[in-house]
């Protein structure tokens, strides 16, 4: 409600909380590789500034997602064209304000996806949890990777990929449709566990989403990773870098701070960007803020 008494709509809180999550992802620092708000990271052509024009453009879109979801009505699965529709279009504002950069076309896909869930769970009258929300994602997307990326084999389709079919087709990488698909394990059993430990032990937002970060790159098939090296070096060396820089503490300890320091030197240098981890990263603040119990208590 706001002071008037007028209560506000649902869909606006779904949006108000991605773009929250979405704004605490980007300014979180020192993030290895990644534009922070220090610097730029493994980037050239893009900055904090650039990300924070773009997050404007996709959080005036996030609401429209979350009605979408509000108002569907049959399969889950049909869902998913509505949404892609939607985001195509906030996509070419995207480009435009971004002059054809790449910031979050990957978190656009993922927001949408969280915000109609949501949308469409508030409709239910359930709990805005982070498991309903995964459930809700996964019940959307159900046979992604089947139509997506097998239909790759079956048509004999070998020129036009993505990087990310690429890696399908090479390595069996099923990247963020084997994400959304799954129900996003990498936020629930490891992002959200790794943020509300070290909330709880007092450290600060921008330092438990860094520890967050960490515990995400430490296990997810991160696409943009393995297209600037290999899939190889993502399992045996950047996971492996990740959990040594949590073992050591993380943001909560000197040596773990300067550790992530090191870890944002090296990829810098090896022209390492954990993308799909931060994106993942926005998708474990945007769930941990549904999931407030003030937030609810506005919804209901």
């Amino acid at each position: 409600m706001d002071s008037k008494g007028t209560r506000i709509p649902p869909e606006y809180l779904v949006g108000e909380s991605a773009l929250k999550g979405m704004l605490a992802e980007v300014s979180c620092t020192p993030k290895p590789g990644l534009v922070d708000r220090n610097d730029p990271g493994a980037n050239k052509d893009m900055d904090y500034c650039l990300f924070m024009f773009s997050s404007s453009v996709l959080g005036a879109g996030f609401s429209r997602f979350a009605q979408l979801g509000y108002q569907h009505e049959g399969p889950f699965p049909d869902l998913l064209q509505n949404v892609r529709e939607l985001g195509k279009k906030i996509e070419k504002r995207m480009f435009r304000v971004t002059k054809g950069v790449n910031t979050q076309k990957g978190l656009l896909f993922l927001m949408g996806l969280i915000c109609a869930s949501a949308g469409s769970i508030i409709n239910e009258g359930i709990s805005l949890s982070p498991e309903n929300i995964c459930t809700r994602i996964s019940q959307i997307t159900e046979g992604i990777v089947e139509r997506e990326l097998f239909s790759l084999i079956s048509k004999n389709r070998l020129s036009g990929l993505t990087r990310g079919e690429e890696l399908f087709l090479e390595h069996g990488i099923r990247g963020i449709r084997g994400e959304v698909e799954d129900g996003l394990p990498s936020v629930l059993k490891y992002g959200l566990v790794y943020l509300k430990e070290a909330l709880s032990r007092g450290m600060s937002m921008n330092d438990s989403g860094i520890n967050a970060l960490l515990g995400i790159m430490s296990q997810a098939e991160d696409t943009n990773i393995m297209s600037r090296s290999s899939p190889e070096y993502l399992e045996n060396t950047v996971r492996k870098l990740a959990s040594n820089a949590l073992n050591a503490g993380g943001m909560g300890t000197t040596e773990g701070r300067g550790y992530i320091l090191y870890l944002n030197d090296l990829f810098k240098r090896k022209n390492i960007n954990p993308g799909g981890s931060a994106d993942l990263l926005a998708v474990t603040f945007t769930l941990y803020f549904l999931s407030l119990p003030e937030l609810e208590s506005e919804i209901w």
